[in-house]
């Protein structure tokens, strides 16, 4: 495109988002050479992002532009910055905070505004990152520092016309993982025995368990911390799946020789990929952005975006979070899969409502401390009503000590144990009124000992995790007094229970193990974790629940122990004050005994071999020399 061309096209309006200033005002700079290229917003969290986006659009904003722009005061205040913007160039990812933070931002974002144009330039972007990035719709993504400036003027004008633009190495990568998805042809069942159409079952579905253990195995070994036994391992039982795959698609794939071949139905087979220097795929042209809800809710305070952000993170780990890694027994682990995540996600729409009720209120912060615990039994109490149904009643058997009462209503039961529910779970979920007042008050949230302003990476990280808890916590409130009261009744078994856990058995078994947790958590893990500073969380991730510490002073609650909890501190410091000596007196014994058997004791058995070889040697000498003497003469 020419000069003169590009200075009679329309201008294009731009947003810079990147947390890195640096970087920002050296891409403002080289976009500035390009006339039809005007760069309106910048932002650098995402926070500030959706603040932007909801804000109104005035002519203060704008940057300048050599074409002419329509910057009349009723044309800007008509209408907020999201329906004026042409395209957002921007990059949230952070090497110290979640990897795939592009990923779960834009997949956000192009929920609330689906017509709105991204293209991420970023450095990192791994390769789950950018199957998200591409499943996700984004138009555009390129590497930082690996393309000139009209070149990359070029692809920013093609994205913000409707073409998808990617990088080929990276459109190579993500169809790769596609397409090894879809590498199973999609056959007709005409002229197929049963026992094919059987073993075509097993095979994809064998295939799909196979392709999601890979991907486990990847994730865990590039977000845990992995020893070099287990990676030795991981990197093993990569390599048996990968080849039992291999077997599967090998001999199993093709029909039976002596059998017609099933004939395949038409499927749009994805291109191969093409390495030049970038690959266009057209897409509908957009208009200009439209929104999900009206403008009136969208110009809010950043704390209700960033509730708004967070539930909606939650939401979109949920269906990969479902199953309990945290070695520990949780109530919610008799579910099915699918009442599990019914209930997370009620709990979660519950928070929400309280949320709006508490901004209602206009509590104090003050006041929100001492309602902590009203705000908790609320929402137990509601969540567990929308989860059983405010009016189910359970049918009784004449068996009980009052046989004229046939039926009983769940809920209204559940809810009479509520001291209990509260001073086993509900008291011990750690930093709510923090995390409340981070929502509602926009105050900074402290992460490591560091003060982290809303909307920042670890700010968001942290609010996440304290969520992700208080969800589940919540959630075994809700499973909790049902275990105490009807855990072998049929009618709940077969509505709720998971098939595993559902002979008495394994039902009484699974309540002594979450009794032991209690108890063991009561004298011995809590006192611990005072003494540590730190509090355990069990999170969402796409692996399962986790559990994670973080930091936080706990010295008030650490005073107050008393009896065999107190002594659990003094051993653990006893052990902390005895360890150390101990461990050095040890290892310099274990040096001085390695010392005397390979220098002293090493030295004088080499010594007495030597002589014994020595003395084999000359009596072999004396031999020899004896024996060839009467053949001399």
């Amino acid at each position: 495109m020419t000069e003169q061309s590009l200075k009679s096209s329309p201008v294009l309006q731009l947003m810079l988002a990147d947390a890195d200033p640096i970087f920002r005002l050296g891409l403002k700079v080289t976009l500035a050479n390009l006339p039809d290229l005007a760069v309106v917003a910048e932002a650098e969290s995402p926070a500030q992002i959706l603040t932007l986006l909801a804000a109104p659009s005035t002519p203060g904003n704008l940057a300048e532009a050599s074409a002419p722009v329509d910057l009349s005061p009723s044309a800007a205040a008509s209408q907020p910055l999201y329906q004026t913007l042409d395209l957002v160039v921007l990059d949230m990812s952070n090497s110290d905070t979640d990897p795939q933070a592009n990923a779960i931002f834009c997949q956000q974002l192009k929920a609330r505004y689906p017509g709105l144009v991204l293209f991420v330039l970023s450095s990192q972007g791994t390769l789950p990152e950018l199957v998200k990035l591409w499943q996700a719709g984004i138009e555009g993504f390129g590497r930082k520092g690996n393309m000139e400036a009209l070149t990359l003027g070029q692809q920013l004008r093609r994205a913000a016309m409707g073409e998808r633009v990617w990088q080929a190495t990276a459109k190579a990568q993500v169809q790769m993982v596609i397409s090894a998805e879809q590498v199973l042809p999609v056959v007709s069942s005409q002229g197929l025995s049963a026992f094919t159409l059987l073993r075509q079952v097993f095979m994809e579905t064998g295939l799909r368990q196979l392709e999601q253990t890979l991907g486990q195995l990847q994730d865990r070994r590039q977000r845990l911390p992995l020893t070099p036994w287990q990676i030795s391992i991981n990197a093993g039982r990569t390599r048996e799946l990968q080849t039992v795959r291999w077997m599967i698609r090998r001999f199993l794939a093709s029909p039976p020789m002596d059998r017609a071949v099933p004939k395949e139905v038409p499927r749009t087979a994805a291109a191969p990929p093409s390495f030049a220097d970038w690959d266009l795929v057209e897409l509908p042209r957009p208009a200009r952005v439209t929104q999900v809800t009206d403008a009136s809710a969208l110009a809010t305070v950043p704390g209700q975006e960033m509730t708004a952000v967070l539930i909606d993170a939650l939401l979109t780990k949920l269906p990969t979070s479902l199953q309990n890694r945290t070695q520990v027994p949780l109530e919610v682990d008799i579910l099915k899969s699918q009442k599990r995540q019914d209930l997370f996600v009620i709990v979660l729409k519950r928070f929400e409502i309280v949320l709006d009720e508490l901004e209602a209120s206009q509590l104090s912060r003050s006041q929100l401390l001492d309602k902590r615990l009203t705000i908790l039994y609320d929402l137990w109490q509601t969540s567990t009503a929308d989860f059983f149904g405010k009016y189910l009643t359970l049918p009784l058997s004449q068996a009980t000590p009052k046989p004229e009462i046939t039926e009983i209503e769940l809920v209204k039961v559940l809810q009479q144990d509520h001291a209990i529910v509260e001073t086993e779970i509900l008291d011990k979920i750690p930093l709510v009124p923090e995390l409340l007042e981070h929502l509602l008050f926009q105050t900074p949230l402290l992460v490591d000992n560091n003060l982290s302003a809303i909307g920042s990476p670890e700010a968001m990280l942290q609010a996440e995790a304290l969520l992700s808890n208080l969800v589940v916590q919540v959630a075994n409130a809700v499973m909790q007094p049902l275990l105490n009261r009807f855990a072998t009744h049929e009618v709940i078994k077969q509505s709720f229970y998971d098939r595993s856990l559902l002979s008495t058995r394994d039902i009484e078994r699974f309540r002594n193990a979450l009794s032991a947790r209690y108890r063991l958590r009561r004298w011995f893990i809590e006192p611990k974790e005072m003494f540590e500073s730190q509090y355990s969380l069990v999170i969402f991730s796409e692996a399962g629940l986790q559990n994670i510490a973080i930091y936080t002073s706990r010295d008030h609650q650490l005073k107050t122990l008393s009896g065999l909890r107190l002594s659990v501190t003094l051993a653990l410091e006893a052990r902390d004050a005895i360890a150390p000596p101990l461990q050095a007196t040890f290892t310099f014994l274990g040096r001085g005994v390695v010392y005397l058997l390979t220098q002293v004791v090493g030295r004088g058995i080499g010594l007495i071999g030597r002589g014994i070889l020595q003395g084999i040697g000359g009596t072999w000498q004396e031999l020899f020399i004896t024996r060839k003497s009467p053949q001399q003469k």
